[in-house]
This record gives structure tokens, sequence and C-alpha cells, in this order.
């Protein structure tokens, strides 16, 4: 009966959302009312949405941004956005399928799937450990296909593709195109982001690009390459121009931590018209790894004060930092646990800093690959520390990898990437007992002293 209630609300906002002129407080409003209706049983769902029509009542920096989505995006873009990122998962038969599945493994399908369809690239940025596979053969388009396809039977309708160049892999139009009741993120160089490809972009509605930088001019040019920074800057203004839902994507570095917590990058990336930022810590992956490029254990404090969470608070942006927001999520979200990536080769990954494997999707089904027993390792020990703001099982908790790699053997899938449990294992070693110390006392002072709780799925 709930699933039943639950497809027609999704019917129903299918039908209301092009007929309402949702320029107004008034009607932007209204959907919010509807939305708060429609969860009016679910605590965790309904919190977050009155969190959210707070914040839009009292303009707050978060209220902004969600006005700007009814007023700014354009109209196929921000219907496919609430249709396939929202409805898609989270009403009906989809949900469904959900719940299904955790009944029957005992844990619930990844919210998202990380997709690497091609390793191609047309710039040679230094430290990407994309240059270490095979710049010659992509993904076959009918693993693709497929894998989307048993995604979807499973409840997944969000994707994120990555690579090298996603725009690079011209095969992915098709596959946008003919899965057009899918959400894909894609993060890109920005550099083949004309505008032709942006109201290619439009025109389907259902990618969110993702543009790829790494600070200032000058930082971005010396890793890059010369005038890439110019070509992310008028990338973002076509984006801004033609109402599509896009963001930025900065790997933090030693070098560049200040920048990008700074007020003046996010005021930029805020003026360009940015709906969401991404911040990865460098991590020592990839061929001949520099760990002085490592953010130090003071960084990370730092990036956790006067980073995302500062910036949401401040900025129109919905800015994650990958480590430090890990208690909203309870942890490690790899393994299937939240998500996976599938490399270019089929190779299927527990993370994208994770590059080992057992399985290949050219062999295997999606859901074999879920179910293997070097996932189940690494979900079981998942959370791998009590104090969430030491989520990773590669740099906060090297011991629990290596203790999983020597059980399960999994191979690596490039040249050198078993570097992290070898030649590295030391240093890492190190890190991860500089680190303990101050998150330890970061977690008791601002977390467990106020009574914090994860409360989402973890299993």
């Amino acid at each position: 009966m709930n699933n039943i209630k639950q497809s027609v609300m999704q019917q129903a906002i299918k039908i209301i959302l092009p007929r309402l002129n949702t320029s107004s407080d008034k009607n932007i409003g209204r959907i919010y009312n509807l939305l708060i209706w429609i969860n009016r049983n679910n605590k965790e769902a309904l919190s977050q949405i009155k969190t959210i029509k707070k914040a839009m009542d009292h303009d707050e920096p978060l209220g902004i941004m969600m006005k700007r989505i009814f007023r700014e995006m354009h109209p196929n873009v921000r219907n496919k956005f609430i249709l396939n990122f929202v409805l898609n998962n989270s009403f009906g038969p989809n949900a469904l399928r959900r719940e299904q599945f955790k009944a029957a493994e005992g844990f619930y399908p990844p919210f998202t799937i990380l997709l690497s369809p091609s390793m191609r690239c047309n710039l040679r940025c230094k430290g990407c450990y994309a240059s270490e596979y095979c710049q010659k053969d992509d993904l076959p388009y009918n693993v693709v296909e497929r894998v989307i396809e048993e995604a979807r039977e499973m409840g997944i309708y969000f994707f994120t593709i990555l690579g090298g160049e996603p725009f690079n892999c011209k095969f992915m139009w098709d596959i946008f195109k003919n899965y057009n009741d899918v959400a894909f993120q894609v993060f890109t160089n920005g550099t083949l982001l004309d505008k032709e490809t942006v109201e290619h972009i439009i025109q389907l509605g259902n990618i969110a690009p993702i543009v790829s930088l790494e600070g200032s001019q000058e930082e971005t040019d010396l890793r890059r390459g010369k005038g890439v920074y110019q070509k992310t800057m008028q990338a973002l203004d076509f984006l801004h121009e033609a109402g599509a839902l896009y963001g930025f994507s900065v790997m933090v570095t030693h070098n560049n931590v200040d920048t990008i917590c700074g007020d003046q990058f996010n005021q930029l990336m805020a003026e360009k018209g940015c709906y969401l930022g991404w911040h990865f810590l460098y991590m020592p992956v990839g061929g001949s790894p520099d760990v002085s490029l490592m953010p130090t254990p003071g960084q990370r404090e730092f990036m956790r004060l006067q980073g995302a969470a500062r910036i949401r608070n401040k900025f129109p942006l919905f800015v994650v930092d990958f480590w430090n927001d890990a208690p909203y999520v309870g942890g490690c979200i790899a393994a299937g646990r939240n998500y996976l990536h599938i490399n270019a080769n089929g190779d299927v990954e527990p993370c994208i800093f994770t590059h080992f494997a057992v399985d290949n999707v050219k062999e295997k089904s999606l859901h074999d690959v879920l179910i293997s027993p070097f996932f189940k390792a690494i979900r079981d020990r998942q959370p791998f520390d009590e104090n969430l703001l030491l989520p990773c099982q590669l740099i906060d908790n090297p011991h629990i990898f290596r203790e999983i790699f020597h059980e399960f053997h999994p191979y690596p899938t490039h040249h050198e990437a078993e570097s992290l449990v070898t030649k590295l294992a030391d240093y890492l070693d190190q890190y991860s007992t500089k680190i303990k110390p101050i998150m330890d006392k970061a977690w008791k002072r601002d977390f467990k002293e106020k009574g914090f709780h994860y409360t989402g799925k973890i299993s």
C-alpha cells in the first residue's frame, strides 16, 4: 500500500512540475510543503526538508542556493534533477527495489556507481592516476549499458562519471540520452565544454558537470597546463548562462589548502554560479606518488574548521569535504556501502583511490561483485574507527587495508598501485599515528560531547 501511495505521488509530481510557475517564493514554498507532506512519516527526510525550508525562509546561504534551482536553472534541468535524483532514488518501485535488495543481501545497494568509461584525456596533469591506465581501450558500450541496467534493477538511478576526460568518450552521449531517467554527475576538466556542448547538456537535462581546478590561476595552470584555468572559467560561464546544474572539484594538496578554504576562491565559485563543490585530499596513488603533496594532519584539522562546513554557512554553495564530512555518512562509504568504482578496464575497485580489485564487470554481474567476500570484508569493518573523522582505510587506518589485502590478495589495477601496502606502508603508519590524536580531540569536543550519533543506513 505504501508503495502504491508513493508511486501515485511520484506521478503527481511529474505532472505538477512542468506546470508550476516556480519563480515566486509562494510557489517554491508550495513544492516544499508538498515534499513535507509526502515525507510526513519519514523522520530523517522530514528533518532535512524542514532544514532547507527554514534556510529559504530566512535567506540563509543554503536557502539562497535552493531558490536559484527554481529561478536560474533551466526548467528541463531542474525538472530532471527533481525527477531523477530525488524521486527515482527515493520513491515508488525504486525504493521498493532497494528494500528488497537489503532483505535478500543484508545491506542496501550503493547510492551511486562511479564509472570511468575511458581513461583518454586531452590533458596530462601532474600526479593524475588516470595516466597509469591504458589510454587506448574504452569500456565497451554494451558493458556500460548492462551495468546501468543492473543498477536500475537494484534501485540505483545516480551515476558518477569519471576518467580520463569523460567528454572525450563520444558514446557516453548515447548513454546519457538512452538512460534519461538516470542522473549523471560528470567530473570534467572543463576544456571541452564549449557553448554547443553545454547546449546539448541542457537539452538532455540529466547531466551535472563538475569542473576540476586547483584553486587560483597559477595553481591550476601549474598542474594542468598553461591556459587551462581560463578555459575552466569560460566553461563555468557557459554553464551559468545556460542554466545548468554544475559545480567544481578541487584536489587539496599541502600547497593549496589556504586558497581552497579562503573566501576569495569560494566567492568566485559562487559568482560563477556553481551549486556544489567537492574537496578531495591528494592521495598517494598512481605512478611515483609524492607524499609531500598530502595535506598534513594539522591542515586536515584546518580544513575541518575553515573549509567545507564554514563555506556552506557563508556562501550559497553545497561544498563537501570527502574526509571531514564523513561523520554525516557514517564513515567510509566504499566497497558498495554507498559507492564503488568501475575503471575503464572493467575492474571493480572498492574506492576511487583504492586501486585494487578481485572482480571485473566484463566477467561478473554488478550483483555478484557487490556480494563478493572482498567487498564484504571491507563493509564488515566499516566504520574502521568509532571516530568518524578517521574514515579512510588507506591513510587513517592503513593497517586495516593491509590486513584485507593479505587476506584476499586483490590484484593492482595499474602499475605501482601496490606501493600503498609496500614502500609507502611506513609513511602511512606514521601519518595515521599523527592524525589520530588531533582528530580524537576534535571528535570528543565537537561531536561526542554534543551527543552526535549517526542515524543513517550503514547496513
